[in-house]
C-alpha cells in the first residue's frame, strides 16, 4: 500500500481495494479488527498497561498488517493480526534459545572430538585483539554456532507462523473448488423441492463433513443472519468478499444478482451445477498435469540423481577416499526422508479431491425400554432374546471378516504382534543371531529375518483387506448412477420408491442388492425413508453412496417429485465416478513410467555389485598379490561386502517407497501402493537372490 502508516481515511472507508489482487475488503471487517486511525500516546501507554510492549507494537501499525488480517480472516484463524503477532514472537523467541542451546551443546561436543583444534582466522588480525582471538577460539566458535542456529531456529518459526495462513488459506480455496460443483447440485435437489433460499443454505452449512470447506463458507451467511441480524443480501455479500475461492466468488456474485432480480432460484442453481461441473473437470485436468510432472521429478529425484551420486561415490573410494559413512547417511536416513517430503507434498496437493467418509445422523425411532425385571419375566421374552442372539450370530458367521474389510488397519492389532514374534524366528530359520550389526556383515539372511519377513507379515493381510473394500466401493460407485436412473424412471411413471427399489435390486449384484433389500423391507415396516436411507450409507460405507443418500433424505422431505431428485443424485454421481475413472486411466501410465524408473535402479545396482565392483577388486587383488604397487584403486573383500549390502538395501527401500507413491498418484491413498511395494521388495530379494 502507498498510504503512509497512520492515514486511516482510504484504509478504513466503507470498501478497502487490495492493489495486488483488487479484491474489496469489507468495512465492518476493519472496524471490527483494526483501530480506526492513528494510535494516540495515551491510548498506547494504556495498552502497553493492559496487553504488554509487542503487542502495542503490532497494534499501532495497523497499516502495515492489515493484508495480515485479512488472510487470518481467510483462514478462520479467530484471531486479531496482533495477537497473532505477539504469540508468534513470543515462539520465535522461545525456538531461537531452544536453537542457541543446541548449537552450543553440538559446538561443545565437537570440541571434544577435536573438530576446532585446527580452526583458524579467515582475516588477520594483529595486535592484542589477534591474540585475544588465537587464545578464544574454542569459546568464540561456540558461541558463532549457537548464535547462528538460535537466529535460524527464530528466524524459522517467524516465517512459518505469518506465511502459515497462507498456506491454510491455498488449502481451503482448493478444497472449496473441488466440492463446490457438488454442493451447487445439493442446492439444487433442496430448492427444487420448494425450500427458501435461507433454509437451502442453512442446510448445507450442516453438511460440514460432506462439502467441507464451502458449508464453513455458508455457515459464514447463517451465523451473520441469525446471530449479528444481517439480511441475507448483506450476510452473502459479507461471505463473497472474505471468501478465499474466486469460484465460490463468482458464484456468490451470480447469486446476489438473482436475488437482487428477483430471478427464478431453481433454474439458476441448475445452471450453475452444470456450469461448475464442467469447471470441475478442467480443474482437474489441471491438477493431473501436476501430477503427471511430479511423477517425471520422481524418476530425476529418486532414480537419476542416487545413481548418480552412487557412482560419484564409488570413484571416490576408489582414490581412497572414505565415502562409505556418506553413502550410508544417504541410503538410510536422506533417500527415506526425502521420499517422505515427496509423499507428503502430493498427500497436500491431492488432499482436497480426497472423497470423505462420514456417517449421516439417524434419527431413534423409539425410546429404548429398559431391562427391567418385569420385562425379563414377561413370557416370550426368553425365546425373543434367544433369536436376537442367533440372528447376530447368523450375520457374523456370515460375514466374519467385515470389521477388516470395512477398517483394514484394525488388521494392525494381530499383525504387529505377528511380525515381531516372527523376527527370532525367521532369524533361526536362516541361522542369523539376533543381532542388528548383521544387516551389513550377512545383508541377504539378516535382512529377510528382520526386516523383510515382518513387512510382509503386516502388509500382506493390510493390502488385502483394503484391495478388497476398495474393489468392493468401486463396484457399488460403477452401479449407483444406472441404479439412480431406473429409480428414477419408475417413479416417474408412478411407482413408489419400495416399487422401484424391488426393481433395481434386479439389476444389481452382490452385498449392495442385499442392502437395497434391507432398505425397502426398512421403508415398508417403519414408513421412514429418511432414516432409511442414512442407514442404508451407514451399513455400505461408500462416500459416493453416501452423499446420494444425504440428497435423497433431504430432497424426500422437501418434494413430492422424488423422480427429479433422484435425476439430480444420479447426474452427480455419475459425475464423481467419471472424475475418479478419469484420473486412474490419466495416471496408469505415469504409474508405470514410475515403477519401470525403480527397475532401472535395480538394474543398475545389479550391474555394479555384480559387472563391475567384482572384476575391479580381484584387479585390485591380483596387483596387490604380484608385489607390485597396487595402483589407485583400494578395494578390498570387506569393502566389497558392504557395498553389495548397501545396494541390496537400497533396492528394497526404493521397492517401499516408489510401491507407495505409485498407490499415492493413481487412487489417492498410500494403503493402494502397498500392493507394489509387496511386489517390488519381492522382486528385489529374487534378483539378489539368485545373482
Amino acid at each position: 500500500m502507498s498510504n503512509p502508516e497512520g492515514s486511516s481515511e482510504s484504509v478504513f472507508g466503507d470498501f478497502v481495494s487490495d492493489e495486488e489482487d483488487d479484491v474489496p475488503i469489507p468495512g465492518y471487517e476493519a472496524e471490527q479488527f483494526l483501530p480506526a486511525g492513528e494510535m494516540t500516546s495515551e491510548r498506547r501507554e494504556m495498552f502497553k498497561q493492559e496487553f504488554g510492549r509487542i503487542r502495542t507494537f503490532f497494534r499501532s501499525r495497523p497499516a502495515r498488517y492489515w493484508r495480515l488480517q485479512r488472510r487470518l480472516n481467510q483462514a478462520r484463524v479467530g484471531s486479531t493480526y496482533d495477537r497473532y503477532l505477539t504469540v508468534s514472537a513470543i515462539y520465535a523467541g522461545l525456538a531461537g534459545l531452544a536453537g542457541a542451546i543446541a548449537g552450543i551443546a553440538v559446538a561443545v561436543i565437537l570440541s571434544r572430538f577435536g573438530v576446532f583444534s585446527d580452526l583458524s582466522s579467515p582475516v588477520t588480525v594483529g595486535g592484542e585483539l589477534g591474540q585475544f582471538l588465537s587464545n578464544n577460539e574454542v569459546a568464540l566458535a561456540t558461541g558463532a554456532l549457537g548464535l547462528v542456529l538460535g537466529v535460524l531456529s527464530a528466524g524459522s518459526v517467524w516465517l512459518a507462523r505469518f506465511y502459515y495462513p497462507s498456506f491454510v488459506i491455498d488449502s481451503r480455496k482448493r478444497n472449496i473448488d473441488v466440492n463446490l460443483p457438488h454442493a451447487i447440485v445439493y442446492m439444487y435437489a433442496l430448492s427444487f423441492g420448494g425450500m427458501d433460499l435461507l433454509e437451502v443454505l442453512e442446510r448445507t452449512a450442516e453438511s460440514e463433513e460432506t462439502y467441507g470447506d464451502v458449508s464453513h463458507e455458508f455457515d459464514m451467511i447463517i451465523r451473520d443472519v441469525e446471530i449479528f441480524g444481517a439480511d441475507l443480501y448483506t450476510a452473502i455479500r459479507n461471505a463473497r468478499s472474505l471468501t478465499p475461492s474466486k469460484n465460490l466468488e463468482a458464484f456468490l456474485d451470480d447469486l446476489l444478482s438473482v436475488l437482487d432480480s428477483g430471478g427464478d432460484m431453481t433454474g439458476f442453481l441448475r445452471e450453475e451445477s452444470e456450469k461448475y461441473m464442467d469447471r470441475a473437470q478442467s480443474e482437474q485436468e489441471s491438477f493431473l498435469d501436476t501430477l503427471e510432472l511430479l511423477s517425471e521429478v520422481f524418476i530425476v529425484l529418486f532414480v537419476a540423481a542416487p545413481l548418480f551420486v552412487v557412482v560419484i561415490m564409488m570413484v571416490m573410494s576408489f582414490l581412497g577416499e572414505n565415502t562409505i559413512p556418506q553413502l550410508m547417511l544417504i541410503i538410510y536416513a536422506v533417500l527415506p526422508m526425502v521420499m517422505g517430503l515427496f509423499l507428503v507434498t502430493v498427500s497436500v496437493l491431492s488432499d482436497p479431491y480426497k472423497q470423505p467418509d462420514h456417517e449421516l445422523t439417524v434419527t431413534e425411532r423409539t425410546e429404548p425400554v429398559p431391562l427391567t425385571a418385569k420385562l425379563k419375566s414377561t413370557p416370550g421374552f426368553d425365546a425373543f432374546r434367544g433369536a436376537s442372539l442367533r440372528r447376530r450370530l447368523r450375520e457374523f458367521f456370515r460375514t466374519p471378516l467385515r470389521p477388516l474389510y470395512e477398517t483394514p488397519t484394525v488388521t494392525l492389532a494381530v499383525t504387529v504382534p505377528a511380525a515381531l514374534v516372527s523376527v527370532p524366528l525367521a532369524a533361526r530359520l536362516f541361522s542369523v543371531p539376533l543381532n542388528p550389526g548383521q544387516l551389513l556383515q550377512a545383508p541377504f539372511e539378516a535382512t529377510v529375518a528382520f526386516l523383510v519377513v515382518p513387512f510382509i507379515v503386516i502388509a500382506v493381510p493390510l493390502a488385502v483387506f483394503h484391495e478388497y473394500n476398495q474393489r468392493r466401493q468401486s463396484a457399488i460407485a460403477e452401479q449407483l448412477p444406472d441404479t439412480l436412473d431406473i429409480l428414477a424412471s419408475a417413479n416417474q411413471m408412478g411407482v413408489s420408491l419400495v416399487k422401484g427399489i424391488d426393481l433395481v435390486t434386479k439389476n444389481v449384484s452382490g452385498g449392495f442388492a442385499t442392502e437395497l433389500r434391507r432398505t425397502r423391507n426398512d421403508m415398508r415396516w417403519n414408513y421412514d425413508i429418511q432414516n432409511a436411507l442414512r442407514g442404508l450409507a451407514n451399513r455400505v460405507e461408500v462416500p459416493q453412496l453416501t452423499r446420494t443418500c444425504n440428497i435423497l433424505a433431504e430432497g424426500a422431505r422437501s418434494t413430492g417429485e422424488l423422480h427429479k431428485v433422484l435425476s439430480i443424485a444420479a447426474e452427480d454421481t455419475r459425475h464423481r465416478y467419471r472424475l475418479n475413472r478419469n484420473r486412474q486411466q490419466e495416471l496408469n501410465s505415469y504409474v508405470a513410467i514410475v515403477i519401470i524408473g525403480f527397475l532401472v535402479y535395480l538394474g543398475v545396482m545389479v550391474v555394479l555389485d555384480q559387472s563391475f565392483l567384482g572384476p575391479v577388486a580381484e584387479q585390485a587383488a591380483a596387483a596387490g598379490s604380484g608385489g607390485g604397487a597396487t595402483g589407485p584403486i583400494d578395494l578390498n573383500a570387506e569393502t566389497l561386502d558392504l557395498y553389495h549390502a548397501l545396494f541390496f538395501h537400497s533396492a528394497l527401500l526404493q521397492g517401499v517407497g516408489t510401491g507407495l507413491i505409485a498407490g499415492k498418484l493413481t487412487d489417492n491413498q498410500v494403503l493402494s501402493g502397498l500392493k507394489y511395494s509387496i511386489a517390488l521388495v519381492v522382486l528385489s530379494l529374487v534378483v539378489f537372490y539368485f545373482v
